[in-house]
């Protein structure tokens, strides 16, 4: 009897480890980031009670932006997470801290004006530059049936390169606007699905 019993115990405890096991780790794609022709795929790897670290990586490629004729860019944010409250690590509402490197190149395309023969020309203007930045954002992220993986955050992030005069040609202003608005401040926001196991 004390046999059957002690069976039954462990039995009882790993079936109660195996119902309230968390996921430790979620693979997921951005579905908002195809509205501005980019694609964003990040990792993500809980550890503790209440924080969490992941890699993020996107690609934009060679679009229509507010300021340059083309831009693509290609850029890794590192986090780390900390969730707030009664929620565990990769269940329920989380504050973030991030870092990003980004890599863009801008075709512009440009009028140049011939006195002689009163006539405009098109001319295209390529130019790269590599950048650095940092942010925070507050978002949600829940588990449904063990591995369906919903996430969402709204944030800032400010990142280098936003310049306001040239160091070369100090009559140019604001040199890098065709980078415009990822350089400088902007709104980083995602809405993700995936797969948490």
């Amino acid at each position: 009897m004390q046999v059957i019993s002690k069976l039954f115990g462990i039995l009882l405890i790993f079936q109660t480890s195996t119902v309230f096991s968390q996921p430790k780790n979620a693979i997921k794609l951005d579905i908002h980031s195809p509205i501005a022709r980019t694609i964003s795929l990040s990792y993500e790897r809980g550890f503790g009670d209440k924080y969490s670290i992941g890699l993020s990586a996107l690609y934009t490629d060679q679009s229509i932006t507010f300021s340059s004729s083309y831009l693509s860019r290609v850029a890794v944010t590192p986090e780390f997470r900390y969730y707030m409250g009664n929620a565990t690590s990769m269940n329920g509402f989380y504050l973030s801290s991030f870092l990003r490197y980004q890599y863009l190149e801008a075709i512009q395309m440009n009028y140049l004006y011939d006195a002689l023969t009163n006539n405009y020309y098109e001319y295209y203007d390529t130019k790269s530059l590599h950048t650095g930045g940092l942010g925070m954002a507050l978002g949600f992220h829940k588990v449904f049936d063990k591995h369906i993986s919903i996430d969402g955050h709204l944030g800032t992030i400010w990142n280098t390169g936003d310049q306001r005069i040239s160091q070369n040609t100090p009559w140019i202003q604001e040199p890098n606007y065709i980078f415009r608005p990822y350089v400088g401040y902007f709104i980083k926001s995602g809405l993700s699905v995936g797969f948490a196991f």
